[in-house]
């Protein structure tokens, strides 16, 4: 996908009511020979002009943010998930020695680990047969469950690719990495949206 063939949103990011032009325009000192539908137009396009001079320059780099935490692939099940639930973590980049992102932990990798689609399932497998996930949890290491490869997106990566990485993903969120692949930071779907001003159009 690259950025001429992929189509910017037609749409504004908020709705302007004839009122809101209405005031907009009286603001304006002199008399302003435009109606308030040229106005609406001359916004429309201002909009779209400026969404897409962001989309040429804005990079992946510039909207992430330092992953909260990491994990390598030798770390056991038990020290994960408490890790994970003492920072209220649905997924995070797995590392190898080099800090290059060898794949990515979730809950629902979790989950499918233990039979389970949903956090009521689990719930009730634990209660039906708590020693075994016990034991499963103190003896199985994250790469035996994490997800892989990881989709990640280069630090450099601007509008389309990034739009490109999180529809092939489905996911909140995007290890940010350099060239040979080593974690720089992670951009989260709602942080993106936000960088363009999209949260109306979503």
């Amino acid at each position: 996908m690259t950025h001429e063939n992929y189509e910017l949103p037609r749409q504004t990011p908020i709705g302007l009511s004839d009122e809101d032009i209405r005031a907009a325009m009286h603001e304006i000192p002199g008399y302003l020979d435009i109606s308030m539908g040229d106005f609406r137009e001359l916004y429309h396009h201002a909009f779209r002009h400026a969404l897409e001079r962001l989309a040429g320059y804005t990079t992946a780099g510039q909207m992430m943010v330092p992953a909260t935490w990491t994990v390598s692939p030798h770390m056991l099940l038990d020290e994960v998930i408490h890790g994970m639930a003492e920072r209220a973590l649905k997924g995070l980049p797995v590392l190898d020695d080099r800090r290059r992102v060898v794949g990515v932990l979730t809950e629902t990798d979790l989950l499918r680990h233990f039979g389970a689609t949903t956090f009521t399932q689990f719930l009730h497998r634990f209660v039906a047969d708590s020693d075994t996930l016990e034991h499963s949890l103190h003896e199985t290491p994250v790469s035996a469950i994490m997800t892989r490869p990881a989709i990640t997106v280069e630090v450099d990566a601007r509008f389309s690719r990034i739009v490109e990485q999180f529809h092939r993903k489905h996911s909140n969120r995007l290890p940010v990495v350099d060239r040979n692949g080593v974690l720089m930071g992670v951009l989260s779907r709602k942080d993106f949206i936000h960088a363009f001003h999209l949260e109306g159009l979503v």
